[in-house]
């Protein structure tokens, strides 16, 4: 009797292979993620984030998940989508937002300020934040936007989303353990 597991072909092989290369590249995002949250745009080029207010809709809704990218100052233009740190309550706390460039200045030593607005339906009506940013404030530029992700992403981040998560890996793991161990084939492998 041949065991067909014994030999396995160069498909068998670069299927492992991607498998084990794609769970480290997301092992590495999220230990980064977790650990060095404001290096993850730098080291993997992209990061996203949950919008949490409704200065950006109907553009950008509550809950919805923008991806940015590494920013890029040479580039910005004005009415750009950027994300940024900053102090917005003056608590001593910076907050993350996503806004629209109003407008980008340097100085003499070439020191950039940018100025940002929410959204407004009328572009007559636009009214520029009350906060300067610098290069130092930006976390990075808009490339995509994927609607509805943040609620899901929100309550995984939630004691009951992780407590149900938690429960959720454990009834798998003993599902698969119940079934390996009443599998006859399984069983005579073992012997």
């Amino acid at each position: 009797m041949t065991d067909t597991n014994t030999k396995k072909g160069p498909k068998h092989w670069i299927k492992s292979t991607l498998f084990f290369l794609l769970a480290a590249l997301l092992l590495a995002y999220i230990l980064v993620e977790a650990f060095a949250p404001s290096q993850t745009v730098r080291i993997f080029g992209f990061k996203p984030y949950v919008v949490l207010t409704q200065s950006m809709e109907p553009k950008i809704n509550v809950d919805d998940v923008v991806i940015v990218k590494r920013p890029n100052t040479e580039s910005l233009e004005v009415g750009d989508i950027i994300t940024f740190s900053v102090d917005i309550n003056n608590d001593g706390n910076d907050e993350v937002v996503t806004h629209y460039v109003y407008s980008l200045e340097y100085d003499s030593s070439m020191a950039l300020t940018i100025k940002t607005h929410p959204h407004f339906e009328n572009p007559d009506n636009i009214t520029p934040d009350r906060w300067e940013l610098s290069e130092d404030n930006l976390l990075g530029e808009h490339i995509l936007t994927v609607p509805y992700i943040g609620l899901v992403i929100r309550f995984l981040q939630s004691p009951f989303g992780i407590a149900a998560l938690a429960v959720n890996a454990a009834i798998v793991v003993g599902i698969i353990y119940l079934l390996k161990r009443d599998n006859p084939a399984t069983s005579e492998k073992e012997k």
